[in-house]
Order: C-alpha cells, then structure tokens, then sequence
C-alpha cells in the first residue's frame, strides 16, 4: 500500500485557487446566458452540435449507418432478383408444361373425334 503523501500548503492553495476560478468560469457563463446575443449564440450551437451528431451517426459503422443500410439495401435487392429468377424459371416450365398438356389434350379430342384413324395408326 501506497504511502499518502500530504499536500504544502503551497499545492493547496494552487488547487483551490484553480476550484475557485472554475467555479468563476461557471458563473460568468450563466451569467453570460442572459446576454441576448450570447443566448442566440448558445441556440445557433445547439442546432449545430445536433447536425454534427446526425453526420456522425449517418457516417459512422453502427446499425443505422449509411454504409450499413445501403448494405441491407443491397442484400433486398439480391433476394428480390432471385426471386425474380426463379419466377421466370417457373414461368417458362409452366408455359412449357401447359404448351404440352394442352396438344396431349388435342390429341385425346383427336382420337375421340376419329375413332377409324386410330384403327389405321394401330
């Protein structure tokens, strides 16, 4: 365990001197804050320091970032396009499927509707 060592009081006094001229500082800026010019001032940075933490927020790597959602953006559109893909895969084999069912269907009419040339072709 570390031995304590006290303060001079040389070092006390700089260290209350320095506590007082914080709390002076405080002061001046409350004080300062009746001052109209200083009171548009203080909105003008307030608005600022919200613009700066929205860049901050659309620039950086969270969540809600611009890289990030152009991301998830980008993932959407590679999942739709293949859900576009497989659409026209199942659009082409269906039409196909149905092309040939429909002249099978033809074929049974056909025979139905000439009974003697299935005789023939038999």
């Amino acid at each position: 365990m570390e031995k304590r060592n006290k303060r001079t009081p040389q070092q006390l006094i700089e260290a209350t001197e320095a506590r007082l001229e914080k709390l002076r500082l405080r002061e001046a800026k409350q004080h300062a804050l009746t001052n109209p010019e200083v009171t548009f001032l203080t909105e003008e940075l307030d608005v600022l320091q919200k613009e700066i933490l929205t860049a901050k927020k659309l620039l950086g790597t969270g969540p809600q970032s611009a890289g990030v959602r152009i991301q998830k953006h980008e993932d959407w559109i590679i999942k739709i396009q293949n859900q576009v893909d497989e659409a026209e895969n199942a659009l082409k084999f269906s039409e196909e499927r149905k092309a040939d069912i429909q002249s099978q269907i033809q074929d049974e009419i056909s025979k139905i509707l000439n009974p003697e040339e299935n005789a023939l072709e038999a």
